[in-house]
């Protein structure tokens, strides 16, 4: 049974992070959640996670700045931005970045499951 997908949610507001956690969890994922970059960096080398949402503007490490850290880490982890500050650049940035998905807050429950899913 340990062929779940295994996911880590990073984001300051803890209320946000139990939210997904436990949205995700109801669709069978197994989530681990952080609340810093920092944090979220030595979990993402002590643990193999498929997938890694996160949200942008965090204190310390910034959520484009763990997904490069990520990626050089674990370069075929997943990955998804979850922002409250949706702008074109922000966007662009992420994408650029190697970003797989994108979904801004406040965002649709369907959504955030659906970007998971198809991620």
């Amino acid at each position: 049974m340990d062929n779940q997908v295994r996911l880590l949610v990073v984001d300051d507001e803890p209320k946000i992070c139990h939210l997904i956690e436990e949205l995700l969890k109801l669709e069978g994922y197994r989530v681990d959640v952080s609340f810093s970059g920092m944090e979220a960096l030595q979990m993402i080398k002590k643990n193999e996670y498929q997938m890694l949402l996160t949200d942008l503007k965090m204190p310390g490490i910034d959520g484009l700045e763990l997904i490069k850290k990520a990626k050089k880490e674990c370069p075929e982890i997943r990955t998804i931005m979850v922002t409250g500050y949706a702008t074109v650049s922000n966007a662009v940035e992420s994408l650029r970045h190697g970003i797989d998905d994108y979904i801004t807050k406040p965002f649709n429950i369907f959504e955030l499951q659906k970007a998971v899913k198809e991620t």
